[in-house]
């Protein structure tokens, strides 16, 4: 069970929120690190591509179905989030996965 705090404790809830921010931060750059492993290699870039071409990032999400639209654009948001962190960290891997795909097309 969870002790009870002093909610007048100013200091104790600054550094509580202060490990919470840390551990954030080392978890982001964590993730970020293992962006960069992945797409450092020629079968993760192929992982990166196909995924986001899976949640249909390159193509119209729209659907006469309203439900199936819905479930689209989820999919897609997701593969958005992939791309914006590629693009934001690892921003030669994507002209790589470009040059990489359209070869594996011939």
């Amino acid at each position: 069970m969870a002790a009870m705090r002093d909610p007048t404790d100013l200091r104790s809830q600054e550094a509580d929120q202060t490990e919470q921010q840390r551990r954030g931060d080392l978890k982001q750059q964590r993730e970020i690190e293992d962006l960069k492993w992945l797409l450092a290699h020629p079968q993760g870039r192929r992982i990166a591509w196909q995924w986001m071409g899976e949640a249909g990032v390159f193509r119209s999400t729209f659907n006469q179905s309203g439900s199936v639209m819905a479930f689209n654009e989820g999919q897609r948001a997701q593969g958005l989030k992939l791309l914006s962190q590629v693009m934001a960290h690892v921003p030669e891997a994507f002209t790589k996965m470009q040059k990489e795909a359209k070869a594996d097309e011939h």
